[in-house]
């Protein structure tokens, strides 16, 4: 396992003197003429359009369209659930190496390898012959887009410097506009083009900025690959002995993990089956709860940055907050609140507490040295996606419990489905809440070299 580097090396460049606070400058490897910077960024730009389309990818199956696959394939929820399960249990699981893999040999290496297998997945996801087809090329799609996320952030510090923060924010909203696209707007080309042809579609558009990315990458001069950084359980080990970031990784997985599996599996359904509007009606409200969630990445980063870097506050938000949505939503199905307005209010919450990225992306880094922060990422990614890739499967089977009924070849689940269901989301973000009171204040200073 590599040894600690120097503050300077790791991008934490001390003040001089007099209490003042260190903040990050990069990650030491400065960019050192204005052709690579200008490669940089557009760099930066193309693997934001592919965290856009990875963004897309884990909300269009099943999500967006979770009736029409029912109808489709003629299943239940558990075989549609399971769609949705097998990509994020693949990319949960390769966060692990991603991480590693960014730290070794650079963000921009590791998404021109990653991105061949994603765009792969994306475009195979169009043959809807058998529901197992589609899972494999799921599972493809799920593997490739695992690199992107992490290899980006690495990214984003190479070039932004002390403004890492607040780049990461932009990027954020513009990567989960993907979700905002693949919600209502996939619905909608669905019903105008059909399954196959929109999925092949957006597999090739992501293709060809993929292609872009790649000549873009290897016309630019890379850093050099950091022999240091190996594949050891003692990387992970002390990662995992540093009680800072298991409450970093316990609030947000258990926060996080219940906002998306609404957003990605759930939600939609619930509001057609249990509220009783239409498709179109409720993938808008998934799609403005989407954008909610998007934006917030930046509101959130720069309120910290006008409250001195604070961060503490915005972690108990996150965990009560989602409690608190996740309790509204439980109550509205225990008391046959059918009002879609009441499941749209919880939505909302979940989505302004459910994804604070970069206040959390932050506390990792400041509680971790440079050279073991994209490790420290991905365990806490790998923690989030596989929490929810778990409750998409157990959620399945749970609602299938009860019995739906079948409305002209549609299943309709019932209250005592989604009771169980969202009774299993309120006692995940019990945890998330507790978890939250844990976390200690850093104000953007680096806590170790």
């Amino acid at each position: 396992m590599a040894s600690a580097v120097p503050a300077a090396a790791a991008g934490c460049v001390p003040e001089a003197n007099g209490g003042k606070r260190e903040h990050f400058k990069g990650d030491g490897k400065k960019m050192k003429s204005r052709k690579e910077l200008v490669f940089g960024w557009i760099l930066l730009v193309l693997v934001s359009v592919l965290y856009f389309f990875a963004n897309a990818q884990k909300i269009l199956v099943p999500g967006a369209i979770f009736r029409k696959l029912e109808t489709l394939f003629q299943v239940g929820a558990t075989e549609v659930t399971r769609l949705g399960a097998g990509f994020m249990y693949v990319y949960s699981l390769c966060q692990l190496l991603a991480g590693l893999l960014a730290d070794r040999f650079c963000g921009t290496r590791v998404v021109m390898a990653g991105g061949a297998v994603f765009c792969l997945g994306s475009v195979l996801s169009a043959l809807d012959g058998s529901i197992w087809i589609l899972l494999a090329s799921r599972i493809l799609t799920g593997l490739g887009a695992s690199v992107i996320y992490l290899s980006m952030v690495k990214m984003v510090t190479r070039i932004s410097g002390a403004a890492y923060t607040m780049v990461l924010g932009i990027i954020m909203i513009v990567g989960y506009s993907g979700s905002v696209a693949g919600g209502a707007p996939f619905e909608f080309m669905v019903d105008k083009l059909g399954f196959s042809r929109s999925m092949l579609i957006i597999g090739l558009v992501t293709t060809v900025f993929y292609m872009l990315f790649v000549a873009f990458g290897a016309a630019s001069k890379l850093p050099p690959i950091d022999r240091s950084v190996k594949l050891h359980w003692k990387t992970y080990a002390g990662a995992c002995g540093h009680l800072p970031n298991i409450y970093v990784w316990l609030t947000i997985g258990f926060a996080f993990s219940s906002f998306y599996a609404m957003q990605t599996v759930f939600g939609k359904k619930f509001m057609e089956d249990f509220s009783g509007v239409s498709g179109n009606i409720a993938g808008t409200v998934m799609s403005v709860t989407m954008i909610i969630a998007s934006v917030n990445a930046f509101i959130v980063a720069s309120l910290s940055k006008l409250l001195g870097d604070r961060r503490r506050v915005f972690m108990i938000f996150c965990g009560f907050g989602s409690l608190t949505g996740t309790l509204l939503l439980f109550c509205s199905v225990l008391f046959n609140w059918t009002c879609w307005v009441v499941a749209a209010a919880g939505w909302i919450l979940l989505a302004f507490s459910g994804n604070i990225s970069t206040i959390s992306t932050a506390l990792l880094r400041e509680n971790n040295p440079e050279w073991r922060f994209g490790t420290v990422l991905s365990i806490g990614n790998c923690f989030a996606y596989l929490l929810l890739a778990i409750i998409g499967n157990a959620g399945g089977y749970l609602m299938d419990i009860f019995p739906p009924r079948v409305v002209d070849g549609v299943k309709i689940y019932g209250r005592c489905s989604y009771m169980l269901l969202f009774g299993l989301l309120v006692g995940v973000c019990l945890i998330s809440a507790v978890m939250s009171l844990k976390n200690r204040e850093t104000g953007g200073v680096k806590q170790v070299e």
